[in-house]
């Protein structure tokens, strides 16, 4: 029997950076993954809830992603606790793949100028 894959990878290296994508579709996880990781970024996502001690495993975030349309007003208002005060918070309005692909795409963009 194999284990099973863990829906959130282990932290990134000081190398890597993470976006925190709160709210959105667990079902999607692996498309989201995809479309980060095509942006040389690794991705932690919290559905549900933040667990405790997220923050200290997190490593460096680059941005955090908030689904609008698909989090609880708790989940949204944890986000405060997930980064340092100059993370880069953006907020989507669907939790399509689309929509996290081109907020990766900026997010990119503003991290090469």
């Amino acid at each position: 029997m194999s284990k099973p894959t863990p829906r959130t990878p282990s932290p990134s290296p000081e190398t890597e950076s993470t976006v925190v994508l709160v709210g959105g579709n667990g079902g999607l996880f692996d498309r989201y993954r995809e479309a980060l990781e095509e942006r040389g970024l690794r991705v932690r996502h919290f559905e549900k809830r933040v667990p405790p001690g997220a923050r200290r495993s997190l490593g460096r975030v680059a941005a955090i992603f908030v689904v609008v349309s698909m989090v609880s007003h708790s989940l949204r208002d944890s986000v405060k606790d997930l980064a340092d005060d100059g993370t880069k918070v953006v907020y989507l309005r669907t939790g399509s793949v689309s929509a996290v692909r081109a907020a990766a795409l900026e997010l990119s963009h503003d991290r090469a100028a």
